[in-house]
This record gives structure tokens, C-alpha cells and sequence, in this order.
């Protein structure tokens, strides 16, 4: 017994994400699989577009969903967080690989890869260096303050999907900005079609709390737009997606390559680990659960080699996602597994059927998530 109890510890100790899986509850099933389904309709094309923020193939998106999912389901101490591509780490990619690729799309790749190595392991030496009281640094305040900022900002970011004016520019002031002054070209059937939708999910929230009402919502989308033919009315959708899966293998690090990289890495990982930990914590103060910030080190750390495993790019967290899987019922990592399996998916066969998702649907979620 003695011998069982300590082998559960060490367990435990390396994988604590496992933890959550043997005292699963029945009854969070349904919520789980609803938010791991939802969470895949709108993380495909989203990854997707942060891929080419990244100044990579949208592809690569999807790749570099694959090993994050599945290695924070074990390492990570949040039971709600979605890891993988995110707008910050995607761009500060951009910013870093731009300068030195010279517009070479193999090499600009090995680069983006090289540079998710570093920067897990710069979050890997953190850990045994014991960082994590760094987050004791951010106080309640500071996770209100931050997640207030992150729903405003994504909301504005969803601003050209709902309403079809162009949006150009980076950061909150800059977009809000570009969208006032392109009123002018607004798409009515598109704002017409984001006003329902979000309408309805607020509706299915007021009334029908125990519905899945995100992924009814979503799923009556994709229908209307393939029966009524929505897109000779300019309403966009998604487009085609690539199909196949990467071969897993590492980037070959070249010293030359690692001096240039290392610092960009170094803000990477310190920028990946805070997003991490400030939303893992936001969400986790609701059900009373608690973050490990050593631990985060470890989970963000391994998710970016696992990334550059699959030919992906840096990655964190998205506030976005794990808004709108916590408010589809979202109660365990189960629901990244189901997402993941989802992707996996859509890599090998379903690209054709998110071709004709309509982009207004992708907008209408993540407003009522940060609601």
C-alpha cells in the first residue's frame, strides 16, 4: 500500500495533469466532449490565420496545435486552459524570423521551429530554477485588470469578422481606430448575421442553460450558409483547408541560428509563461482550484518543444478559447483531448466541410465568450 501510494505521488509529481483524469466525475462528460467540439470549430480556422500573423502557411496552424494539446492535458495544473497558437507569440515570431529568413519559406520554417525550441527550453531551465514565484507578483488586480483588457481586445479583434469592414493595423487603439474610419463599407447581410448569432447564444444561455447552445449555434450557421447559398451575399467563410499529417522531427539547431534567436526566445518564454499563468489563474479563482506556477514552466516549456516537434511555431495560451470552453460546460482537459482528436480529424479528412464555415459564426463566439 506503502509502495502504491508513493508510486501515485511520483506520478503525481510528473505528470499532475493525471490527477484530474483519476477522479474524473461522470457527470462532467457531456460538458467536456460539447466544449471540445466547440472549441475545435472555432481553434481550426483561428490557428489558421495566426499561423500567417506567424509569416508562416496556415497549415502550420494546425500543426502546431497537435503536440500542445496533448502534452498540457499531463503536464499542466489548469483544468480549463486551452494551450497552443496565440496572436502575441505568433507575432513577436513574425518580428523576430522577418529580419533573418531573407524570403526563404523552407528556412524561415526551421526558424519559427528552432525558435519554439529555445523558447521551451528557456521555460524548462526556469523551472529548476524555481521561477514561478515570479506569479506571485501578479496580483488579483492585476488578473481583473488583464482579463478586462484581453476581452476588450479580442473583442475589437473580432470587429472585421462581424460586421465585414476591413480592419488593418495591431493592437487595440490601432484597430478600433481602422474600423471607425472603414464604416463606410460595412457588410449588412454579415452584421445581420452576427446580430442573430450572438443573439442566440445569449438566448440559449438565458433560457436553455443546458443545452449546448454554442455548437447548436454554430452548426445552424454552417447549414444556413451551404442551403441559402450566404456567400453570394458576401458572407465569408473560412476557405479550404490543407489535409495531411506533418512527420514529427526536430529542427536542425545551427549555432549561427541560436546566437541571433536566443534573446527573442528569452521574451517569448517570459511573454508565453505570464500569459499563461495570468489566465490559467483568472479562470481558476472561479471553481476554487489553484495554479502551480513552477509546474506552468514545465507545461508551456514542453508545449513549444512539441510544437517545433510537429513543424509549429511558438505558442501560450488562448484567453479565447478558454472562455468559450468554460461556458460550454469546459470542466476538465478532456475537452483539449476532444479538441485535439477533432483536429486530427480535420487534417486527415474534414477540411471540405469547414471550408463553407462562415467567418461572422467564428466573431459572434468569441463576443460571447468575453462577455
Amino acid at each position: 500500500m506503502l509502495l502504491t501510494t508513493r508510486s501515485e505521488n511520483r506520478l503525481a509529481a510528473l505528470l499532475p495533469g493525471v490527477g484530474q483524469f483519476r477522479h474524473y466525475h461522470r457527470e462532467w462528460l457531456t460538458g467536456d466532449v460539447l466544449a471540445g467540439l466547440t472549441v475545435a470549430a472555432y481553434l481550426v480556422p483561428q490557428v489558421m490565420a495566426y499561423a500567417e500573423v506567424a509569416g508562416l502557411p496556415p497549415v502550420a496552424g494546425l500543426w502546431a496545435i497537435i503536440g500542445p494539446l496533448a502534452v498540457y492535458a499531463l503536464l499542466g495544473s489548469s483544468r480549463q486552459l486551452s494551450v497552443g497558437p496565440e496572436s502575441t507569440t505568433a507575432l513577436m515570431t513574425a518580428v523576430a524570423l522577418m529580419p533573418l529568413a531573407a524570403g526563404d519559406p523552407a528556412r524561415y520554417a526551421v526558424l519559427a521551429a528552432t525558435l519554439a525550441v529555445l523558447a521551451g527550453t528557456i521555460c524548462l531551465f526556469c523551472r529548476l530554477l524555481r521561477l514561478g514565484f515570479l506569479a506571485d507578483l501578479l496580483s488579483k488586480p492585476v488578473l481583473v485588470g488583464y482579463m478586462a483588457g484581453v476581452a476588450l481586445i479580442m473583442i475589437v479583434g473580432q470587429l472585421e469578422k462581424v460586421s465585414g469592414v476591413p480592419v488593418t493595423g495591431e493592437g487595440f487603439g490601432v484597430e478600433l481606430a481602422s474600423f471607425v474610419q472603414g464604416l463606410n463599407g460595412v457588410s449588412w447581410p454579415t452584421v445581420i448575421l452576427s446580430g442573430v448569432l450572438v443573439s442566440a447564444l445569449f438566448l440559449f444561455q438565458r433560457f436553455t442553460p443546458r443545452l449546448p447552445g454554442a455548437l447548436i449555434t454554430v452548426a445552424l450557421a454552417g447549414a444556413a450558409v451551404a442551403i441559402f447559398s450566404l456567400q453570394d451575399y458576401g458572407i465569408e467563410v473560412v476557405g479550404a483547408v490543407p489535409i495531411g499529417l506533418p512527420t514529427p522531427s526536430m529542427p536542425s539547431l545551427a549555432w549561427d541560428d541560436i546566437s541571433v534567436l536566443i534573446l527573442p526566445a528569452v521574451g517569448v518564454a517570459f511573454v508565453g509563461y505570464t500569459d499563461n499563468v495570468l489566465t490559467a489563474r483568472a479562470f481558476a479563482i472561479r471553481r476554487g482550484q489553484s495554479i502551480n506556477a513552477n509546474q506552468e514552466w514545465t507545461a508551456i516549456g514542453a508545449a513549444n518543444i512539441s510544437s517545433a516537434l510537429f513543424h509549429g511555431f511558438p505558442v501560450s495560451s488562448s484567453g479565447s478559447r478558454t472562455a468559450l470552453g468554460v461556458a460550454v460546460g469546459a470542466r476538465s482537459q478532456l475537452y483539449s483531448l476532444v479538441a485535439l482528436s477533432a483536429v486530427l480529424l480535420t487534417l486527415m479528412a474534414a477540411g471540405p466541410v469547414l471550408a463553407g464555415f462562415p467567418r461572422p459564426a467564428l466573431g459572434a463566439l468569441v463576443i460571447y465568450a468575453c462577455v
